[in-house]
């Protein structure tokens, strides 16, 4: 089972991928320390009240949309913090003059004497929140060009102009002749390949075990060449049950193509034999449709669930 370190460690070595998930653990953070240090002075505060708090002492009232506005979050977010803030007794409501269907947010007494005693406190975090940031890298610098960046054209806008430009580009892949092989590994050198490809997919998988699993156990490597560069492997042997196929990996920038097709097309090529695969869940749709079927019920080897799959031949 992996531990917190090195989900840590995968999370951190993901980069940019993994943005969202380290500003929200970075985030998660600052919030927890924030509360406990509103609790060090006898404030019972919660961080996330702060936006509406803040805004309100500087703009003041603000009808609910206009506080959403203000504070950037989505208006049903912006309504679950202000009735809990009006539980909190920290804000009250206006009947506006001109639409007495809208509600006009403003600060209570109570919340005015909040934030007298937590000032001492806002400037105690200025000073620590400017010794984590200001370094050469300044992340409140990044932050406001990310969100300039996402002003212009948000996440999603950009994503999907990306997907269809990838459309584009693998119809154009299809339209030309894919020079695709598959081949039994016989020699030493191929053996090396198809475990330099394991180590680059499969994380934590040792290449040079291929060695061992050959000598051992008659293990048969196939090795998937696109264009003449090595783009797949996968490998089998035989067990009391029938003959494993394991260690199936396509490099990135051959996905897509019908590499790990033909590498299952190759090894299930002897229609008397018995080959099963142990699936991962999220592999049980593409086996599927490769003509395996699941054969019982879900099991579970090493903390990983998997259904154990059969070739229909």
């Amino acid at each position: 089972m992996m531990t917190n370190k090195e989900t840590a460690n995968l999370i951190d070595e993901s980069g940019i991928l993994a943005i969202s998930t380290r500003l929200q653990r970075l985030s998660e953070q600052l919030r927890k320390d924030g509360l406990l240090l509103y609790k060090t002075f006898g404030i019972e505060f919660e961080p996330k009240w702060f936006p509406v708090i803040y805004t309100l002492q500087f703009k003041s009232p603000l009808s609910i949309l206009e506080l959403a506005a203000e504070i950037g979050y989505a208006h049903p977010s912006t309504i679950s913090l202000l009735k809990e803030l009006e539980q909190q007794k920290l804000i009250s409501s206006l009947r506006d003059k001109n639409d007495e269907r809208k509600r006009l947010i403003v600060l209570t007494g109570k919340a005015w004497e909040l934030i007298e005693q937590m000032k001492p406190v806002w400037e105690i975090m200025v000073k620590v929140l400017s010794e984590i940031t200001e370094n050469e890298n300044s992340l409140l610098k990044a932050l406001n060009e990310s969100e300039a960046q996402l002003r212009k054209k948000g996440f999603l806008e950009r994503a999907l102009v990306l997907v269809d430009q990838l459309k584009n580009e693998k119809v154009r892949t299809i339209i030309e002749p894919l020079e695709m092989e598959v081949q039994l590994v016989k020699t030493t050198e191929g053996l090396k390949t198809s475990g330099a490809i394991l180590k680059s997919v499969l994380r934590g998988i040792n290449g040079d075990h291929l060695f061992a699993v050959a000598a051992i156990d008659q293990s048969s490597h196939f090795l998937a060449t696109v264009h003449d560069l090595p783009a797949g492997t996968c490998s089998y042997y035989k067990t009391k049950t029938g003959y494993k196929i394991e260690g199936l990996a396509v490099l990135e920038q051959y996905r897509g193509m019908g590499v790990g097709k033909a590498l299952i097309k190759a090894i299930t090529a002897s229609p008397n034999e018995f080959f099963y695969v142990h699936s991962p869940l999220a592999l049980v749709s593409w086996f599927e449709k490769t003509g395996f079927l699941k054969k019982g019920k879900q099991l579970e080897e090493s903390g990983n669930l998997y259904y154990k799959m059969v070739f229909n031949t």
